[in-house]
């Protein structure tokens, strides 16, 4: 069986040798390389181009995300068995071999791979599972010390993408990756369920060992957050019944929210909720073919979620800036608005001739500086006054503030509920069309 081994890039400049090189020194020979780049900015695609002229490279003019990188490479790929692989990898000895040898059961369609951390002991993913009804994605063996514990093949729930391998017959049969899944996180668990949902089976085969540095291509956590928010929300829409959404999904979401909002998902949620209200349509009528009572209740659902989670997003930012308040008193910190200036006193502790000192050193003092301090001083009066000035206009600035904060909140409600309702209007004109693209 012959293998394409597709590599999605996206300024990944000092991470492609070492990923290539393992790739050539694999025992197994049958296979062809082929590297899409995403617009990168480092000179990806020209380091590939002049140093490994073998490869099929080919050139996005804009970044299409991991998904949108990887359908590009699966349509010129030739190969029976197809294999997504991370720009920031390194596979190990026999990891082809092994990939193609449990692919040739016809009733695997999957299979992924034992993928270990940079320090070549610390388990990253031996397959993974779905924390049902959020949908929140896990890691078999995430932060194990690899002593085998996870040594034997098993079917999973789903394999990362970061290392992928999936027979053409499988692929042909369940569509694309979903591109809707922009830039990356959950298009591999969607892929994954996809195919499962065909009745074939997904398997973690151990034997196939990477090293895999992870996230190389979003570095800012805030982003990460996020897109993994949205791809979560996006998953769910498609892989929960609208009546499990309604039933299990929402009650849940609820929960979850105050701990996420105050851990690393501030600011996530609220996105990745509007960006549901204008997805949600089309993927009910399309995938579930959703009646419109039950379409009006999840975008309210999802409306609801979104208000809950603003006002959560207010109890956290007053309670920061109580905390922060609180530990400058219990320091000892007080707030000022100006900083008084004063003319220095000269004073001597010299027993009987200190007045002396002290009168010398104020002469002194008035003929080389004290002219100077004066105008320091006359100077710092302005500015105390600028500044309250100043304080003052912010006082009025933060109350107007708060009053356009809760006038933007009312109408972002009006808009998420005549975009909501816009889209689910264009899915249903648009309906016979995405039908037909197997990514549903």
């Amino acid at each position: 069986m012959k293998a394409s081994v597709i590599i999605p890039v996206w300024n990944g400049r000092e991470y492609l040798s070492e990923c290539i090189d393992a790739l050539w020194s694999q025992t197994y020979s049958d296979f062809e390389i082929i590297v899409v780049d995403n617009a990168s900015v480092d000179g990806s695609a020209d380091f590939i181009a002049e140093k490994y002229p073998p490869i099929r490279l080919a050139r996005n003019a804009q970044n299409l995300g991991f998904s949108g990188g990887c359908n590009v490479g699966l349509r010129v790929a030739e190969g029976d068995v197809l294999v997504l692989l991370n720009q920031d990898t390194r596979v190990q000895p026999g990891w082809l071999q092994a990939l193609v040898k449990v692919l040739q059961r016809p009733e695997i369609g999957v299979a992924g791979c034992k993928i270990l951390y940079p320090d070549g002991q610390t388990i990253q993913h031996a397959g993974g599972w779905i924390e049902w009804p959020l949908g929140l994605a896990h890691h078999y063996g995430q932060g194990e010390r690899d002593v085998g514990q996870w040594d034997n093949a098993c079917q999973v729930e789903y394999v990362t993408g970061a290392a992928l391998a999936f027979r053409r017959d499988t692929w042909k049969q369940v569509g694309f990756l979903d591109e809707a899944f922009w830039p990356g996180y959950f298009e591999d668990v969607d892929f994954c369920f996809r195919v499962r949902d065909a009745g074939v089976e997904v398997w973690y085969v151990p034997e196939a060992v990477v090293i895999h540095a992870e996230s190389t291509s979003l570095t800012d956590l805030s982003k990460i957050s996020s897109y993994y928010q949205q791809g979560r929300l996006r998953f769910i829409l498609k892989h929960l019944s609208p009546f499990r959404f309604l039933a299990e999904f929402v009650p849940a979401e609820r929960e979850y929210q105050p701990a996420a909002i105050r851990g690393q998902e501030s600011g996530s949620l609220l996105t990745a909720y509007l960006r549901g209200v204008s997805m949600a349509p089309q993927l009910l009528r399309c995938r579930w073919q959703a009646p419109e009572d039950v379409n009006r209740a999840v975008y309210l659902a999802l409306r609801e979620l979104y208000e809950r989670a603003w006002a959560e997003e207010g109890k956290r930012l007053t309670e920061h800036k109580a905390g922060v308040e609180m530990g400058l008193a219990s320091s000892g910190y007080t707030v000022v608005d100006t900083l008084p200036l004063q003319e220095f006193e000269f004073r001597s502790r010299v027993p009987v001739v200190g007045p002396l000192i002290a009168g010398f050193r104020s002469w002194w003092y008035s003929m080389a500086a004290r002219w100077a301090i004066r105008d320091l001083i006359r100077q710092q009066s302005v500015i105390n006054h600028q500044q309250s000035v100043i304080n003052r206009q912010q006082s009025a600035l933060n109350h107007q503030q708060e009053v356009i904060t809760r006038f933007l909140e009312q109408q972002v409600a009006v808009l998420m509920e005549e975009n909501g309702f816009l889209a689910y209007q264009i899915a249903c004109l648009n309906c016979d069309k995405v039908q037909n693209d197997k990514v549903w």
